[in-house]
């Protein structure tokens, strides 16, 4: 319901659906040379998406996506669904990569409110036993 909402307020709802098909990022870089390959252990994964517009276009757009994704294990040539801009149609929106890094953000601030929190506490917990 809320992602939705997000949806109407940012106009995606509007933009036109197109599939997408993924090409991997590690063998583009592969062909461009060492100085942009990355380490095999990265917990992020960079891609490319290929789709057309209305009139038959290619468009290309990058993502780049972390271990924990549904996106992370896609393979080269599978496709997704996005929704592009029909008046800029390089700009592309996909609700499951947003849903992926909303998620990850979500994580990471909570646990980093229970980290202050917890740091708070001890401070609070030291000062009343000691009396002040």
């Amino acid at each position: 319901m809320l992602i939705k909402i997000w949806e109407h307020l940012r106009g995606y709802d509007s933009w036109t659906p197109a599939e997408a098909k993924v090409y991997s990022g590690t063998e583009i870089r592969k062909k461009l040379g060492k100085r942009y390959e990355v380490s095999p252990e990265s917990r992020f994964s960079g891609d490319m998406l290929v789709w057309s517009d209305d009139c038959g276009q290619a468009h290309i757009g990058t993502f780049i996506t972390h271990e924990t994704s549904p996106l992370y294990q896609l393979l080269e040539g599978e496709s997704i669904g996005i929704r592009y801009n029909p008046e800029n149609p390089d700009r592309y929106y996909c609700r499951p990569h947003f849903l992926s890094w909303l998620a990850l953000l979500t994580k990471n601030v909570l646990g980093g409110a229970a980290c202050l929190g917890f740091i708070a506490w001890r401070i609070w917990r030291t000062f009343k036993h000691r009396g002040f």
